[in-house]
């Protein structure tokens, strides 16, 4: 399992915009299982968002290879509402703590 994760803080008011920039429409990676959206109850231009795929590293490279430039380019539209970006990455799934 694979997290791609980023911190973002949006332009003021731009919260609508970023995320129909954000969404990938029908080109959804492939073993996508959900994303996220999280903003800080403290200041709503402070974003988090994540997302979990069911696929392996050399699946990640590989889809990245295929899809870069349709990514970058999404990328691309959705960084004109971000301020600033403090982490983003993919990470893989080490722990799961269930209750």
């Amino acid at each position: 399992m694979l997290v791609m994760f980023s911190a973002r803080r949006l332009k003021p008011g731009a919260w609508e915009q970023f995320r129909r920039a954000w969404d990938p429409a029908d080109t959804k990676p492939p073993g996508f299982q959900r994303a996220y959206h999280a903003r800080n109850i403290r200041d709503e231009d402070d974003v988090i968002s994540f997302g979990l795929f069911d696929m392996t590293e050399d699946d990640y490279r590989r889809w990245r290879g295929e899809a870069d430039a349709e990514e970058t380019e999404r990328v691309d539209r959705l960084s004109a509402f971000v301020e600033s970006q403090a982490v983003e990455g993919v990470y893989e799934v080490i722990d799961v703590v269930d209750d």
